[in-house]
Formats: structure tokens, C-alpha cells, sequence
């Protein structure tokens, strides 16, 4: 196998993983953003835990650091435009829960009143990825609003206009040329919570 036919496999987990809205709160304020690496990490459904990749490039990545805690809500497929709303725009600029309808969760975090189904998460460990942070999260709280299948990042692909393909495009190509300046800058100390 080569490293082309590597990342090709690689990107498989990256079309077929859940679209998940992450929310958090900091000192007072609230924030959310899109990602599409979260995990089950734990074998013991009494301990549920999760491993969830967060940019550092994201306003929430502030928001998490300091709050330790967030919501990973995973979204329908009719959720589309949750996703431009937390994923195209950055909290610095944007209120983004302004017409959305949350509560503050047992963590502090904002909990999304429509979707798919949420997971309140506390951070118990996490490891530097040079441009991102994997985070080790217990889940402490949760809800199944929908049994049905939720999106995936191909379903974004599929469902969303052309328009808003060009424009998500454009925001990847500039945030993996900041990732690249810093992929390989990874921190191998201990993280204290």
C-alpha cells in the first residue's frame, strides 16, 4: 500500500463521519462550531466516553480549553443550514445561537433543543495534534431526540447548494494552510485538567 492509497483510507472515516455541532460556554458567553471527529473511545457503556478532534484555529477551542466541557450534538440531514451557521462563520464575529432555541446543560454548555441528539461532555484528558486538540471526554448527560440515521459529511455534500460548496471550499483551503505551519508543532506534554 502506498501513502496516496493511505489517505484515501484516511479519508473514508473523513466522508462517512458524523456533521456534529460542538457548543460550549466561557465566561458568560456561548459559542458553537461544526466538526467531523468525534469517536466512542471506551468499551464499558456505563463509562461512556468519546474522543473528539477540535481545530485550534476555532473560537470554541478557547471555549473548551478553559470551560472544559462542551456538547457534541449530532444533526439530521435536514439540519443544513445549522452547519453554515456554526461552520462557515466565527464566533468572533457572529452571535451564532441568536434564533436558536438552547438551554444551558448540566456542564454549563448550551444543549441545542433541535437535534438529532446531544452528549453533555466533561474533559478529562487531551493531547496536542500540532494544529488540533484531541479531547477525551466522559459523557455525563445525553438525549436521543430522533432514532433516525443522522448527517454525515457526504450527506452535507449531497444536500447542500453548490454555492455553499464553493464558499465551505475556500474556508478549507485557508484553514489547512494554517494547519500545515502547524501540524508537525506538537506539544508532548502532560495536559492537566
Amino acid at each position: 500500500m502506498s501513502k496516496e492509497e493511505g489517505s484515501a483510507v484516511a479519508g473514508a472515516f473523513w466522508a462517512n463521519s458524523p456533521v456534529i455541532a460542538i457548543t460550549s460556554s466561557w465566561e458568560g458567553k456561548v459559542n458553537g462550531q461544526i466538526a467531523v471527529t468525534a469517536v466512542t473511545s471506551s468499551i464499558v457503556h456505563e463509562i461512556p466516553r468519546l474522543l473528539v478532534g477540535i481545530w485550534k484555529g476555532n473560537y470554541t477551542h478557547e471555549f473548551i480549553t478553559n470551560s472544559k466541557a462542551f456538547t457534541v450534538h449530532l444533526l439530521r440531514r435536514d439540519q443544513i443550514k445549522l452547519v453554515k451557521n456554526f461552520g462557515f462563520y466565527t464566533g468572533r464575529e457572529r452571535k451564532k445561537f441568536e434564533n436558536l432555541d438552547y438551554e444551558l446543560g448540566v456542564t454549563g454548555s448550551p444543549v441545542l433543543l433541535d437535534a438529532h441528539s446531544y452528549a453533555e461532555c466533561r474533559v478529562i484528558n487531551a493531547m496536542d495534534g500540532g494544529d488540533m486538540t484531541a479531547f477525551l471526554v466522559s459523557v455525563v448527560e445525553g438525549k436521543l431526540y430522533d432514532a433516525g440515521p443522522w448527517m454525515t459529511l457526504n450527506d452535507f455534500y449531497t444536500d447542500a447548494p453548490p454555492e455553499w460548496i464553493a464558499e465551505y471550499g475556500e474556508k478549507l483551503s485557508r484553514s489547512v494552510s494554517l494547519s500545515m505551519e502547524n501540524i508537525h508543532n506538537i506539544n508532548y506534554s502532560s495536559w492537566e485538567p
